[in-house]
């Protein structure tokens, strides 16, 4: 395990918290390690995870629909998308290959090591607005699949 995973590790062993599952990916070359748990939105449950690697970055990265990019609403939620990045600083919404709506929060880790008040402090962030803005993202997104 990587340094910066080790050291939040650590931080959630020493503070007790045992939200996140943790996995340790098989690619030698970045040591990547995945801390994995829940963020709890509109009564949804979203797979969220504290992606580290020996790099200077590490991520929060939240799943928040499965699958919904499609030919159809392909040009409508990127633009619905790129307005959501322009108004919040925190963090990006972006789709994957395979049209994964996904939020992401990209940590500059110092001295090679993780602060976990500031993940969880990220964390905290997400899941507030989430709970606030969710039932509304879900209804733009899901405006032409009904």
């Amino acid at each position: 395990m990587n340094r910066k995973a080790e050291s939040f590790k650590n931080y959630l062993q020493e503070n007790d918290i045992k939200a996140f599952s943790i996995e340790e990916i098989d690619d030698d070359k970045n040591e990547t390690v995945l801390f994995r748990t829940f963020v709890m939105a509109g009564g949804q449950r979203l797979p969220a995870a504290f992606i580290v690697d020996k790099s200077i970055f590490s991520v929060i990265r939240v799943q928040i629909v499965p699958q919904i990019l499609s030919a159809e609403n392909k040009n409508r939620l990127l633009q619905f998308v790129n307005e959501i990045n322009f108004k919040y600083k925190p963090f990006k919404f972006y789709f994957n290959p395979a049209g994964n709506l996904l939020l992401d929060v990209c940590i500059i880790d110092k001295n090679n090591g993780i602060d976990g008040k500031e993940v969880s402090l990220l964390f905290n962030v997400i899941n507030n607005y989430l709970n606030e803005a969710y039932r509304d993202l879900m209804k733009v997104i899901w405006q032409d699949e009904a």
